[in-house]
């Protein structure tokens, strides 16, 4: 089944439960940047992240970009996800890759930590009207999951449980997604709705398989984890969103980004490179302006 987002409500409506499938997206991030393991398995938990938070904006544009800055080896992450179900993101170092560590569950996995090494994740909601909103805290672990919910609870005062992974076999991506169970607004003075939600997520081990065992209904996933809430999915405008890769670059914009460095230095880059090669950090497109259009705008001023 193609990338998808669905939403569902539990407990009468007290709680909201998210889930989102990645999987055909982060590998057409991992073919476009030529990721390794390590940062495909951390950049699609942003972008599946960055997904889940844009969801539940209110504007149709709405857009979530959430940014890693560290002293890390991984130098720097981006993602930015659309309440339209479109993602993009970049790492600053595409081919890191580190060794393994032990888990808790006893299977070695990827070291977010030492990639992200301290620094800080940044948020920004930005609904197309007015001064986005910002917001940052310190990274928790690196392995986004747990730094989402601590900037959902810092920053947003929401207590919220962030599931993120993935599951990799004979050197392919074949599952990715995230998820996200919080209780809503009006329901946040109900402890024992509360605490029934805090045991359910306390109980749940191994999201990852699951996510796998979900891969061709994506809905099966909230009974399968939260089988005493009650879940039902809900349909605001279908039973499930498509998700899918997509940036925003184009040549236009890239012929408005030479137009801003001025005259001067457009004629340097024609006397010197006869050409202008720029690349989106994004989507790794390479956009060539010529000769004749380098003249065409040295002559606009």
């Amino acid at each position: 089944m193609k990338d998808n987002l669905v939403r569902a409500t539990a407990a009468d409506g007290g709680i909201s439960l998210v889930a989102v499938s990645t999987t055909e997206t982060v590998n057409e991030a991992r073919s476009r940047h030529s990721l390794s393991y390590l940062t495909t398995v951390i950049l699609g938990r942003a972008m599946g992240a960055g997904l889940l938070l844009a969801s539940s904006m209110k504007v149709q544009h709405g857009r979530v970009t959430i940014k890693i800055q560290s002293d890390g080896p991984l130098k720097g992450l981006f993602a930015d996800a659309g309440r339209d179900g479109t993602v993009r993101g970049y790492v600053g170092n595409p081919e890191l890759e580190l060794e393994l560590i032990n888990t808790s569950s006893a299977h070695p996995y990827f070291d977010f930590s030492t990639a992200t090494g301290r620094g800080y994740l940044h948020i920004t909601r930005d609904t197309g009207r007015g001064q986005p909103f910002s917001s940052t805290v310190e990274l928790e672990g690196g392995g986004v999951g747990e730094d989402i919910a601590s900037y959902l609870l810092n920053s947003e005062q929401t207590k919220s449980a962030v599931f993120v992974g993935e599951k990799i076999e004979n050197g392919k991506l074949i599952s990715s997604g995230a998820l996200i169970a919080q209780v809503l607004p009006k329901a946040n003075s109900d402890n024992s709705l509360i605490d029934r939600l805090d045991q359910q997520c306390l109980n749940i081990s191994q999201f990852s398989e699951h996510l796998y065992s979900c891969k061709d209904n994506l809905s099966n996933i909230f009974e399968l984890l939260f089988p005493s809430l009650g879940s039902e999915v809900i349909h605001p405008v279908g039973n499930y969103q498509n998700i899918s890769f997509k940036c925003r670059c184009s040549r236009s914009r890239s012929v408005s980004a030479l137009r801003l460095l001025g005259k001067k230095e457009l004629q340097d880059i024609l006397h010197n490179e006869k050409e202008s090669k720029l690349t989106c950090k994004f989507c790794n497109n390479i956009y060539i302006i010529g000769e004749t259009e380098l003249k065409q705008l040295i002559n606009e001023f």
